[in-house]
Formats: C-alpha cells, sequence, structure tokens
C-alpha cells in the first residue's frame, strides 16, 4: 500500500487518487493559462489537445476544426504519464495543489459546488471543502471565457482546417 503524505488534510486523505489516476483533467483556456504561468514549464510540457474526450461528459466547449470529413472537437487536457497526472506525486499529493484546476478543486461535486456527482470514483464520504461553491462560481466564469475564446480561434483557425498545435496555441494565446 502506498504511503500518504499527512500534509493531505481534506477528504482525499484516505482515498487513492483514483480521480487523479483515470480522468483526463480537462482545462478551460483561461486555466491552462494560469496553470502554463505558475508552473513555469513551456505549454508542450504541461497540457497536450485530446480528441477522445466525450463532448457529452463536459461541460467544456471544444475546440472546433472543420476538415473533409465534418467537424472535430478538441480539448485541453493536462498530460498524463500512463493514466496518472502528471502532477500526481508518489505520496498521492497534488504538486500544484494551490493552483490546482478548478475541476479539481469541487470534484466530485457538480458544477453547483453542491450536488454529488453521479458514479464519482470517490471511494470515502466526501466532506466539502469551505471554498468549493466560490470555485464552482469561478469554474462558471471561466467556462464562458472559455466558449468565448474557444470559439474565436475556431472562426479563425479550425474553420480553415488547422488542427490545436501547441507552438501556435503558445503564440495565439500569449501562453
Amino acid at each position: 500500500m502506498q504511503k500518504i503524505n499527512p500534509k493531505i488534510i481534506n477528504s482525499c486523505r484516505d482515498c487513492t487518487a483514483r480521480c487523479c489516476r483515470g480522468l483526463a483533467v480537462v482545462l478551460t483556456i483561461p486555466e491552462t493559462l494560469r496553470l502554463v504561468a505558475a508552473t513555469g514549464e513551456r505549454a508542450e510540457e504541461v497540457i497536450e489537445f485530446r480528441r477522445d474526450v466525450d463532448s457529452r461528459a463536459t461541460p467544456h466547449y471544444p475546440l472546433l476544426v472543420r476538415t473533409e470529413k465534418g467537424v472535430e472537437e478538441w480539448f485541453i487536457i493536462i498530460r498524463r504519464q500512463k493514466r496518472d497526472c502528471i502532477f500526481l506525486n508518489g505520496d498521492l499529493s497534488c504538486s500544484i495543489y494551490h493552483d490546482r484546476p478548478f475541476v479539481c478543486r469541487i470534484y466530485p461535486f457538480e458544477l453547483d459546488g453542491k450536488t454529488m456527482k453521479k458514479g464519482a470514483l470517490c471511494p470515502v464520504k466526501f466532506v466539502t471543502e469551505p471554498n468549493i461553491e466560490f470555485d464552482a462560481a469561478r469554474l462558471k466564469k471561466d467556462l464562458f471565457l472559455h466558449e468565448v475564446m474557444a470559439r474565436r480561434w475556431s472562426h479563425e483557425r479550425g474553420s480553415k482546417g488547422e488542427r490545436p498545435d501547441m507552438r501556435a496555441f503558445a503564440v495565439y494565446f500569449k501562453a
């Protein structure tokens, strides 16, 4: 059994990091820019673009790319090492805990910060943290801004068939 970091004081203390190991962490564009700035890493070391995210299972608006076959949906996610989030430490702590994305802050709750997700991976009785509703409201604002930014990118770049590319993303959004 893995030794859990004693500094973990929330409900996650008795967990085995199932959400950090099995779920793709989908980011908004504003979160991506903040995360890249907070880590000091190049965007391609922290995030990647993926098409294998179910758009019905996330509130994030995709980057749309028009192709000969139709429209592709692309999402921004935190890079993974095998199935684990790259920020998951060996002691199951999060190396970016204070800068973690909103979706991580409010998991296993819905966007309201109150309702438990159906089918959540949490094996423990999760107690809400004090700022969860505030973080949920901040995520909603980010999602709105993300949609505006993603639609603009999709119109200017994706409508011409340009697929998301790390360098082009960093230049376009000044990451």
